[in-house]
């Protein structure tokens, strides 16, 4: 009787936390002041998923290559979004936001970043600098990645963005909340 009294009221005060750390976002107000979620950090992962509950994957960091920082985290009703900045391109950071929806047109079709996505390039110029964005389109969301880089390390510079942030399954955080938390990821 008693390991299951403790068993719900660790359950309890879980989703008390995650229930205070939703509302601010529920309220429309964006949290600045926390880290880029990583890959691991499944509590975080879960405010991010709600940010935009229909997406099927989630932006999150893997270990960023050396030379990179992250920063500008925000999530908010409709979308996240946050910075990376490399210091071979200090003054241009990447740019990447959660979204429920991306405008492809005009975009060219590229490899896919992870199965269910499609992903598209959309070049704003070539010359003097390599400029424009990246897509990822899923089922109920985006990212876009906006980029703007010195031609020449352009390249090097898109492979570490793009090795940088990963796409988590959104049906995979879900069963990781609860099973690790026993809190339901909604929708």
């Amino acid at each position: 009787m008693r390991a299951s009294r403790s068993g719900r009221l660790l359950r309890a005060a879980a989703g008390v936390v995650v229930l205070a750390t939703l509302v601010p976002l529920a309220s429309g107000c964006s949290l600045t002041s926390q880290p880029v979620p990583g890959c691991g950090a499944i509590q975080r992962l879960g405010l991010v998923a709600q940010s935009v509950p229909t997406a099927a994957y989630i932006p999150c960091l893997n270990p960023l290559p050396p030379g990179w920082r992250a920063s500008g985290f925000q999530a908010a009703s409709g979308h996240s979004q946050f910075s990376l900045r490399s210091n071979l391109a200090p003054s241009q950071p990447v740019q990447v936001r959660l979204e429920a929806a991306c405008d492809v047109a005009g975009a060219t079709a590229t490899t896919p970043r992870g199965p269910g996505v499609s992903t598209y390039t959309k070049l704003r110029t070539i010359s003097p600098r390599y400029s424009g964005t990246l897509i990822d389109v899923f089922p109920g969301g985006c990212v876009t990645y906006q980029f703007n880089f010195q031609r020449g390390p352009h390249i090097a510079l898109i492979e570490n963005f793009e090795s940088a942030v990963a796409l988590y399954p959104r049906q995979q955080l879900a069963v990781e909340l609860h099973n690790r938390l026993g809190i339901t990821l909604g929708p």
